[in-house]
């Protein structure tokens, strides 16, 4: 069911990367991204090996490194998001291994992470099934990916709740409401769809959480099982 996809908007390169990035940096979002580093990798053994994928300015990849428990990396399509990322964790002190590339080719060996997480980004992925299979496919068994995303059907006070909590300029909250309600959100899934788009992925099944404006996606590398 699940093919190509046509891409909305190209990637974000150049003066827009760096706005957004800047929209993204705001205290009250930066102190969110720093509880979601350290509830996402809670129960994570130190010494782990994590994946971010499409990190775009890099903020969550650099608080997990923060956290001084884990492997770090992030890929990113936009080579612009990559110089940035690469910036912040060198303002930070920290060692992230931020890669360009695609997430339906990712440039990493069978079996290299222990955790995977993509933020906001999975809805505009060209190659969908492809994108989840290269995840399992990068995954360490007993591995976990999260993919954390706006679901289709959020309604408009999920969305002006959310925009309100970041904190913008009066002209940015316009802006964003208009991004998130009538652009992102055409190409968002509803629960019922992500359930059968990772049916046909390697995955198989996963676990949904709904909150606010959106999903929280958990799949599983499993065993392989034994033949009779």
């Amino acid at each position: 069911m699940y093919g190509k996809r046509f891409k909305l908007v190209p990637e974000m390169e150049g003066g827009i990367a760096r706005w957004y990035a800047r929209q993204r940096a705001t205290e009250s979002q930066i102190e969110g991204v720093r509880k979601d580093a350290a509830r996402l990798t809670q129960g994570l053994p130190g010494g782990a090996r994590v994946l971010e994928i499409a990190p775009g300015p890099g903020y969550l990849a650099v608080e997990i490194a923060r956290l001084g428990r884990f492997h770090v990396a992030g890929l990113d399509i936009s080579r612009t998001f990559v110089t940035i990322a690469r910036e912040k964790a060198r303002e930070a002190g920290v060692d992230v291994e931020f890669r360009h590339g695609d997430a339906a080719g990712i440039p990493f060996e069978v079996g290299t992470f222990d955790l995977i997480l993509c933020q906001a980004a999975f809805k505009n992925f060209a190659d969908p099934l492809r994108a989840l299979d290269e995840m399992h496919r990068v995954l360490r068994v007993g591995g976990s990916a999260v993919i954390q995303d706006l679901r289709k059907d959020a309604s408009s006070v999920d969305i002006d709740e959310a925009v309100r909590q970041m904190k913008l300029s009066p002209l940015n909250t316009l802006t964003t409401k208009f991004v998130l309600g009538t652009m992102l959100r055409r190409r968002a899934y509803t629960a019922a769809q992500f359930e059968q788009l990772v049916a046909e992925s390697t995955f198989q099944s996963c676990d949904i959480r709904q909150d606010g404006v959106g999903l929280e996606v958990r799949l599983k590398k499993a065993a392989l099982k034994k033949a009779a």
